[in-house]
């Protein structure tokens, strides 16, 4: 592995990293998910923290009924997209763009 792979491999874990964590303690419900009870199902949207951590759901579902939490397709999408396909974008922006030189303009005669 040469050095611009590894580069670009850092960068993009440390940004998946840095996605994860902020979808984990900021409360954005926008991960389709299905709640399963004993007596219904229900489909909403709920934070990562709560499709990771049953204890973080919604208000109206019970944990004495809860039975299960799992993401929809487009839960899974989502996931996909904005956990790893964004940061692994943005780190191979940061490691393939070059840092920008002050260019000096030739001297006119």
């Amino acid at each position: 592995m040469d050095n611009k792979s590894k580069k670009i491999a850092l960068y993009s874990i440390a940004a998946i990293v840095l996605f994860t964590a902020f979808f984990y303690f900021y409360d954005a419900a926008i991960f389709e998910a299905e709640i399963v009870e004993q007596t219904s199902t229900d489909t909403s949207d709920i934070s990562l923290k709560a499709l990771i951590n049953n204890s973080a759901l919604p208000e109206g579902v019970s944990l004495d009924r809860l039975v299960s939490v799992a993401p929809t397709v487009k839960g899974i999408l989502l996931l996909i997209v904005c956990c790893l396909g964004l940061p692994i974008m943005i780190g191979y922006r940061i490691a393939t763009t070059s840092p920008t030189s002050q260019k000096t303009e030739p001297k006119k005669d």
